[in-house]
């Protein structure tokens, strides 16, 4: 039977300027090759979705220096010894939309 990984969890993000810095815990299937890192540039089907990470990294944390200043969506998957990617993360945010109602409630890494 073929399965593909698991959605890797805890995964949060932080703000340092225009870099996003995102973390996560390590999928718990014993033959993860790495995990690829993508990010909705809008919220609409006209905005890309690229794939930072063209090849499986394989640390638990990336940092994307191209975030800029504009609102961003992250996900991560893992990926697997065949190169299969599994289910995405949860989301987290950078730069959210009505941000400044969100902060009492978060803090520096956040989802």
């Amino acid at each position: 039977m073929l399965t593909i990984p698991s959605a890797p969890q805890w995964l949060f993000s932080k703000e340092d300027g225009t870099t996003c810095h995102l973390k996560w815990a390590a999928n718990p299937e014993q033959a993860i090759k790495g995990y690829r890192v993508y990010r909705m540039d809008g919220r609409y089907d006209k905005d890309a979705i690229p794939r930072l990470t063209p090849d499986p990294i394989t640390g638990t944390s990336y940092a994307d220096t191209t975030a800029g200043k504009s609102s961003r969506r992250y996900n991560v998957v893992a990926v697997d010894a065949l190169g299969q990617e599994g289910f995405p993360s949860a989301p987290v945010w950078f730069e959210r939309e009505w941000k400044q109602y969100y902060k009492p409630f978060v803090g520096e890494w956040h989802q």
